[in-house]
């Protein structure tokens, strides 16, 4: 029975070989493509060095500011240093809290002292809180100190790309170097971090005490130039946090004489962040994203299928006039399209494989090291349940024809074909 069927399907293949290429590739295809959209969400979602704690932390980034009478002179931008020490550094339910200062559209010079190495790269400005929450690997040295930050020291942490660049070495610790031709002693070196830690990520990291006027803000100190994340205490979600943060801003605009601030719902998760929206909104534009890319290589492939079970249809009634019966034609319709569609999906896990690769250096042209893009990332799971979606349309568009066929009165389905 095997054999018979192994060699209907290779008669089935030569027979049309542009429709069975179609359908082999089509399934592939739709595999490959979730497969490729689940190693995105993996990459962004799960928690790897130094962002090891995704899961409980929690983002602040701007803050909407208007009239307090009457409502206008509107302003959305990142929070201002008064606000986010009034109602952020406070935060109970909160185990840390670091307020960070990124640019990510532009790059910063760092120069070696003699001028003669020079490295374009990406500036955080941040404080002691950010190692904490962060679990960086130091290959040489420590973060700046507490102590060292009030004091507004310039110290930077750079990364061992950028150590090995300006200084020829990792074993940076004590050198110094200019940073837009301000002099900033080197207290760490940390291993590369990948871009796809977009919270943590940058080449050199110092304390944004160095910088002047970073106390100050507009709009009353509601509007500025500071981010914030946060880390939740064990037995605390979201809904405390933003309960608190609430109840801190209305005080906080209880003080102030013309403007109010707005935090318009936040703080967001890592997938909101991700994704840019609300939860809710999130997870519906990726299941959609998900579902359409099944679908409509699905609806492709089953109306292939339908055509190739008609032009069988004079086949089939033959077979049932020499006494095939109604279940060996639909036993023998089905094998023969689940042996097609795992053709297609085994040739789908070979290009996810690939498409990893390519991943890896060109398509997010990033490299997530030792805890980055690996082989583990392609979620078995997701495949079977990709593979028994493309499955199930394969099966219905052949088997329905198949069984209409089998009901068919011999001399009649084979006068339609």
């Amino acid at each position: 029975m095997i054999k018979q069927v192994w060699k209907q399907v290779l008669n089935l293949l030569q027979e049309n070989k542009l429709l069975s290429m179609i359908s082999i590739l089509g399934t592939a295809l739709a595999i490959c493509m979730i497969m490729v959209i689940v190693i995105l969400y993996l990459v962004n979602m799960t928690p790897f060095k130094p962002e090891v704690n995704r899961g409980k932390t929690y983002y602040f980034a701007d803050v909407l500011s208007t009239g307090k009478e009457d409502g206008r002179r509107i302003s959305l931008n990142y929070a201002g240093y008064p606000f986010i020490r009034d109602c952020y550094f406070p935060l109970e339910c909160a185990e840390v809290v670091t307020g960070i200062i990124r640019d990510d559209w532009n790059t910063y010079s760092l120069q070696s002292m003699d001028g003669l190495n020079s490295y374009n790269g990406q500036l955080v400005k941040t404080d002691p809180a950010f190692w904490r929450l962060y679990a960086f690997d130091f290959v040489a040295g420590a973060p700046f100190s507490e102590a060292n930050f009030r004091s507004g020291i310039r110290e930077a942490v750079v990364s061992d790309r950028v150590a090995r660049t300006l200084f020829g070495t990792e074993q940076a610790v004590g050198r110094e170097l200019k940073l837009e031709f301000v002099t900033f002693r080197v207290c760490g070196v940390v291993k590369e971090v990948s871009r796809f830690a977009t919270q943590a990520f940058a080449d050199i990291w110092i304390p944004y005490t160095t910088e002047k006027g970073y106390e100050q803000g507009w709009q009353e100190g509601i509007n500025g130039n500071f981010r914030c994340n946060v880390l939740l205490k064990e037995g605390y979600d979201r809904e405390d946090l933003l309960q608190e943060v609430e109840a801190r801003v209305a005080r906080y605009n209880e003080g102030l004489s013309d403007y109010k601030a707005d935090i318009q719902g936040q703080p967001w998760s890592q997938l909101v962040v991700w994704l840019g929206g609300k939860a809710g909104h999130a997870y519906l534009r990726y299941g959609v994203i998900l579902f359409v890319l099944l679908l409509v290589p699905a609806l492709n492939l089953s109306g292939i299928t339908l055509a190739r079970m008609r032009k069988r249809t004079a086949e089939l009634g033959v077979r049932r006039a020499f006494g095939a019966t109604q279940m060996h034609i639909l036993n023998q319709v089905l094998t023969e399209n689940l042996v097609l569609t795992l053709f297609g999906g085994v040739l789908g896990l070979c290009f996810s494989y690939v498409a990893l690769w390519l991943l890896r250096d060109w398509l997010l042209v990033t490299s997530l090291g030792e805890a980055g893009l690996s082989m583990n990332m392609l979620n078995g799971y997701v495949f079977l349940a990709a593979l028994c979606f493309c499955l199930v349309m394969n099966l219905m568009s052949a088997g329905i024809p198949a069984w209409r066929v089998s009901r068919m009165n011999i001399t009649d389905s084979i006068n339609n074909g």
